[in-house]
């Protein structure tokens, strides 16, 4: 997917120096270069530029006019020029201040920039460090210089988070925890589009800064402290969702499973407590809190054929599924599918029957907590219901004694205990 920058409306066209045949410049777009660049596994460079710039005018007459470095170039790199008192857009975004200033892409996004006159051999020697990756740290390091300098307002959030999450591989503990809590201050103003991975994906890369880095702890519980609720006044439902997800970050669910298991004892409490029950019924489970996690279940009968019908998938979309592709990670219980009935299997197919068993197992025990949950909230129907629905498409040993497994574990085997023991006799076979 291209950066955000490359759906600007742009005619980002730049010409080819006048009668000069060896010029390294093409004239295509920035999205017609990254295109390009795409297809002939190339970088691409970008030389922003102004026609009033003396080092611009120098580099065009001496630089970009050595045939070593254009020949040398071209089979590396599709280069383009931009004057960027034209290109404003570009400028804004890529936070330059000074020319010339020479920027990398690869895959469509900005990860490297230079500014100054730039010789043809420190050309050669800056897409050599690129290309052996030695400039990787130093880059995003850059990066977050430039971003510190810039308007809140001209900043790329998808940018300043792959940055982020870039320097995660590197020891700058304080450096990324910086960006990363700027980036979760900031997202639900100015990119609200990017909430989904400030709620699921951020605090996953934040957990191990904040065991790391004591200043790291402190900053996420103060933001955690000002975000309490309490059962007497509740919040809204984005400012609970932010004060669950600090609580994750801390290691401390068990304070989000306290204050669900007092709210959705008040109507007004279940209410709000549904409308994230996604979030909270497996934190719930965890934490041993059965009689809350179904109480928060909004429509549990509507989630269960939702997640049954996901098995009347195809074998082409079952492999081709990104949701379900997860599912048949190295590693995951496999079988030898290569023969079935004496007859060979195509290995397209045996990889869909393999993905397909493992998204069963995945339903039956989703489906089988829920049944345990409601059972344990009184919502008796509806746990029976529930438990009808996956019997109906699962009709076998596995999900009897998946159901029983989970109302044992929720402490609700002898709720029902004919149903039980009658599941029981029919997975055994009595």
């Amino acid at each position: 997917m291209l950066n955000a920058l490359l759906i600007l409306p742009l005619a980002l066209s730049a010409p080819l120096l006048s009668g000069d045949p060896e010029s390294v410049f093409r004239d295509l777009s920035l999205e017609q270069a990254v295109e390009a660049a795409s297809a002939e596994k190339k970088l691409v460079v970008l030389d922003a530029m102004t026609t009033w710039c003396a080092p611009c005018r120098q580099m065009e007459l001496t630089t970009w006019r050595d045939p070593g470095l254009v020949r040398w170039l071209d089979e590396r790199a599709v280069c383009i020029k931009l004057d960027m008192d034209v290109h404003t857009d570009v400028k804004q975004r890529l936070g330059i201040r000074g020319y010339p200033t020479l920027v990398a892409f690869r895959d469509g996004v900005a990860f490297d920039q230079v500014t100054g006159f730039k010789t043809a051999a420190e050309v050669r020697a800056w897409i050599e460090e690129l290309q052996h990756g030695n400039a990787d740290l130093r880059r995003l390091l850059k990066r977050v210089e430039t971003f510190e300098a810039m308007r809140i307002e001209d900043i790329n959030f998808e940018d300043r988070r792959a940055v982020a999450e870039g320097l995660l591989q590197y020891s700058q503990d304080e450096v990324v925890s910086g960006e990363l809590l700027w980036l979760w201050e900031h997202i639900p103003t100015h990119a609200p589009l990017l909430a989904a991975w400030r709620w699921d994906v951020l605090p996953m890369e934040m957990k191990p800064l904040v065991d790391r880095v004591e200043a790291v702890r402190a900053a996420v519980s103060t933001k955690r402290l000002a975000l309490r609720p309490v059962t007497n006044r509740l919040p809204s439902v984005t400012h609970l969702r932010d004060w669950i997800e600090l609580n994750s970050i801390l290691g401390d669910d068990a304070a989000t499973a306290v204050f669900c298991g007092a709210a959705v004892e008040v109507k007004a409490g279940r209410t709000l407590m549904r409308k994230l029950d996604h979030r909270l019924f497996p934190l719930l489970v965890e934490q041993g809190d059965w009689r809350a996690a179904g109480l928060v279940l909004n429509d549990p009968i509507h989630d269960a054929r939702q997640q049954l019908s996901s098995l009347s998938q195809s074998p082409e979309e079952l492999s081709a599924s990104p949701q379900i592709r997860s599912l048949d990670e190295p590693g995951a219980p496999s079988t030898d599918l290569s023969l079935l009935g004496g007859a060979l299997v195509d290995p397209a197919a045996a990889r869909a029957l393999r993905i397909r068993r493992a998204l069963e197992r995945e339903v039956r025990q989703q489906l089988a907590q829920r049944y345990a949950a409601l059972v344990a909230s009184a919502r008796d129907r509806e746990a029976e219901k529930v438990a009808e629905l996956l019997l109906g498409c699962l009709d076998d040993e596995a999900s009897r004694i998946a159901l029983v497994t989970q109302a044992i574990a929720a402490g609700v085997s002898q709720e029902h205990p004919e149903r039980h023991v009658r599941w029981l006799d029919e997975a055994t076979g009595r």
